[in-house]
């Protein structure tokens, strides 16, 4: 049996952002999240029906409400998954080691802290990542969706901190609707940008620096692209086998 265009843009889109993932898109049930702090990611991600090759934005922009730069994360090169998130006056601050695959979870090196690095663990086929910061707290980015009073369902990726196994107040969130997802972009896309909003009260209350969050989410992005390419991948081999 042939498979022809369709059927693989069809089986591709299904797929929304990503692989079938383990865990579940849970709805959010906490009220006290008070977003005081908006960036915009201008992450443009990568489509349903393509070659599964890098991506090939080397340069993300985060902006601040009035568009001015706020931070800027710079790919090595356009085969490498490696970044450094930089700061227009505080310079470069994160570094990113990332490597595609499963089982090599990246590595975040805190470039203006002696030797600190923020460890990661995470399935491939799971969304959920965790971040051990220095000292060992813990946090985790989880995909997410929450009904707004207007009755719109609204998709999420959430930061919070994970005490005793048991998970806390939300730190942060990227929302990627109608009216905040990168230009250009849309709910097919994968690794594509948004409105990154933070709760600075709760920011300061778990002792976090802005930049950790917003390098972890843009590492959220890189797996999400990299899961649409693993498919894309796996779809490509099965046109071929047949």
């Amino acid at each position: 049996m042939t498979t022809t265009t369709t059927q693989l843009k069809e089986e591709i889109q299904s797929s929304a952002l990503s692989i079938r993932s383990e865990s579940t898109l849970y709805t959010l049930s906490d009220t006290n999240f008070q977003p005081s702090r908006i960036l915009t990611v201008n992450a443009r991600g990568i489509g349903a029906i393509r070659l599964p090759i890098p991506p090939r934005q080397t340069e993300i922009f985060i902006y601040n409400p009035d568009a001015t730069e706020a931070y800027v994360s710079t790919r090595d090169k356009i085969c490498s998954g490696n970044a450094v998130l930089s700061h227009p006056k505080r310079g470069d601050l994160i570094r990113t080691e990332y490597f595609f695959g499963p089982n090599r979870d990246p590595v975040l090196q805190l470039l203006q802290a002696e030797s600190a690095d923020v460890t990661v663990s995470g399935k491939w086929t799971s969304r959920t990542m965790q971040f051990a910061m220095p000292g060992g707290r813990r946090f985790e980015w989880e995909y997410a969706k929450e009904k707004r009073a207007d009755g719109q369902k609204v998709r999420l990726i959430v930061f919070r901190a994970v005490e005793a196994e048991k998970t806390q107040r939300r730190i942060a969130q990227l929302v990627r609707g109608d009216d905040t997802r990168t230009p250009g972009t849309s709910k097919c896309t994968a690794g594509n940008g948004g409105e990154l909003q933070i709760d600075e009260a709760a920011l300061q209350d778990h002792d976090l620096g802005e930049a950790v969050i917003v390098a972890t989410c843009l590492m959220m992005l890189k797996r999400e692209m990299d899961r649409r390419r693993m498919l894309q991948f796996a779809m490509i081999a099965g046109v071929v086998g047949n």
